[in-house]
């Protein structure tokens, strides 16, 4: 078994629990918000230090942290906490001014973004300036991660997402309570949450930061103005700057996609649609991709280091990309087929009904086609990484949101916005074609030979998975699913239906869908797919 593929299904049970309490938070989400015009305030206030969290703290800065960090350990233990604390300084500055000039800049800017006058948006401003401080602490904590991944502590950190998703859902259980007794505004409801959150990420930080000070590896701080011109920042930036730049280009990528849906989407309620999507799509590429993605960078720098990374970086790269299709092949189709119970099952109730479901559903059911290779391109990314090249996968980026950019213009009118999300899709997958191609400049030595068999064996699986999951469906019904590929139908139904299922009813679907895909897929696995189903039996022995 590989170390990625062992080191990731332990991060992988954490993230598990994150996931899980991050559906229990949407389902809030959306029981008070709905697709309404405040549930699309939220959703794009919150986006944007998501973005910037994205960007920052989720890979850019913890996977340019971790090389630096670690080439300062080998010097010595006291050279690692010098220069992380110098990195966390420089940071700090850095983010006080982003979050100052964010604070500021809002009401000028966000009229224009969502093409409405700013008396009219009084509360998406409010919200994005209390959200936007956010980003100062997630970020910090993201280097207090890295230095935790570089010591191979790999669950730790994967704390951070699960007291954030709790603070949600504590804060929704509290109004529940008091709306008992108190008549609550939804505006105030939002505002709440929104301050909640900001406190949430200052304790996820300083919950951080103590377990880093608990095994003595906590950074040293002794400010002074020779830090900007530091060698260490100098490494950093290096490294991260053109990383900050092809994030940057990603995320405008995903800012030019609201602003699309705000302007040339007819269909109101469409971007909390999308939002809500995006999130369940991100539990299998959240469990699989980022969890391996971290995993395999310490692992392939190791290699790199002691001169191995010819033929071992290669079957490393391999058996962790093996590992993750095996993984979210079968989750994209299980939940395409199962889509419309599994977002009645979590969002239905409250504000959130019947087309509720089904702006969502249009956009999942064109997000699903990418989730193998939103996966596959974290673990390429990575591998970039561990060559201390952030440069090519920029180049890369580029190209591919410049594509994304005119699929949108091509599929919206087609699609509203599912063409923002098949566009995303397509985008996905031509950047893992982009990313295997340049990896032929590494010294690298990749066998593909090893898909070969992997695929053949693994589309009997799914088969088998299909045909089990169109059975089980034909002793339910979903009202109106027949029309699930109708835009025509979308735009112009009410949804008034005297037949729509309860919640237990599409609990039934889902426990006998997923047990029993899991059971057929995992037998089947033991045969056909040997390597991969070890790995996983091999932890669940322990």
């Amino acid at each position: 078994m590989s170390k990625s593929a062992r080191n990731s299904l332990k991060l992988t049970l954490m993230t598990f629990i994150s996931r899980i309490l991050g559906l229990i938070r949407d389902h809030f989400l959306a029981r008070f918000f709905g697709t309404s015009l405040i549930a699309t305030y939220w959703e794009i206030a919150y986006m944007l230090p998501n973005m910037l969290r994205n960007l920052l703290a989720e890979g850019i800065l913890s996977q340019s942290f971790i090389p630096v960090y670690s080439e300062s350990l080998k010097i010595s233990e006291k050279k690692a906490k010098e220069d992380s604390g110098k990195i966390i300084l420089f940071l700090s500055i850095i983010l006080f001014f982003i979050v100052i000039i964010g604070i500021i800049i809002f009401p000028y800017v966000l009229p224009y973004y969502v093409g409405k006058p700013k008396e009219e948006i009084k509360l998406l401003i409010l919200l994005s300036q209390i959200l936007f401080g956010f980003i100062a602490f997630i970020s910090l904590t993201s280097i207090f991660s890295g230095i935790l991944y570089t010591h191979h502590r790999f669950v730790l950190p994967s704390i951070s997402p699960i007291i954030l998703n709790l603070v949600f859902i504590f804060t929704f259980l509290g109004f529940l309570i008091l709306s008992k007794w108190y008549k609550i505004s939804i505006e105030n409801i939002a505002i709440s949450l929104a301050i909640m959150v900001l406190i949430g990420s200052f304790v996820v930080m300083m919950i951080q930061y103590y377990f880093v000070k608990k095994n003595h590896w906590e950074p040293e701080f002794n400010f002074s103005l020779r830090i900007f011109s530091d060698p260490v920042i100098k490494k950093l930036f290096s490294l991260v700057a053109p990383a900050i730049l092809g994030a940057s280009i990603f995320q405008l990528n995903q800012l030019i996609d609201i602003f699309l849906a705000s302007y040339f989407v007819k269909i109101d309620g469409a971007i909390p649609a999308l939002r809500f999507a995006h999130r369940l799509i991100q539990l299998p590429t959240g469990l699989i991709g980022v969890a391996i993605s971290t995993t395999i960078l310490p692992v392939l720098s190791s290699y790199i280091r002691n001169k191995e990374s010819y033929n071992k970086s290669g079957e490393e790269l391999v058996s962790a990309i093996r590992f993750s299709l095996f993984l979210t092949i079968p989750a994209a189709i299980g939940l395409f087929i199962l889509a419309p119970w599994i977002i009645h099952f979590l969002f239905s109730g409250g504000l959130w009904n019947l087309r509720s479901t089904y702006i969502t559903l249009w956009a999942l059911q064109f997000y699903l086609l990418g989730i193998p290779f939103y996966s596959t391109n974290k673990i390429l990314t990575s591998t970039y990484y561990a060559y201390k090249d952030t440069k090519t996968p920029v180049k890369i980026l580029i190209m591919i949101v410049i594509i994304n950019l005119m699929l949108n213009v091509i599929f919206i009118p087609l699609l509203e916005h599912g063409g923002l999300a098949l566009s995303t899709a397509i985008s996905a997958f031509l950047n893992t074609l982009f990313l295997f191609y340049f990896l032929k400049d590494k010294p690298i030595e990749i066998p593909y030979k090893e898909f070969n068999s992997f695929f053949k064996n693994i589309i009997i699986l799914i088969i088998i998975m299909i045909l089990y999951l169109l059975i089980l469906k034909q002793f339910f019904y979903f009202p109106y699913e027949e029309y699930r590929f109708s835009l025509d139908f979308l735009l112009h139904n009410d949804f008034n239906s005297n037949s729509i299922p309860s919640r237990f009813i599409a609990l039934q679907i889902l426990i006998l869908g997923i047990s029993g895909s899991i059971l057929f897929y995992f037998l089947l696995a033991k045969f056909l797919l040997t390597k991969e189903f070890n790995v996983i039996f091999s932890i669940l022995k322990r």
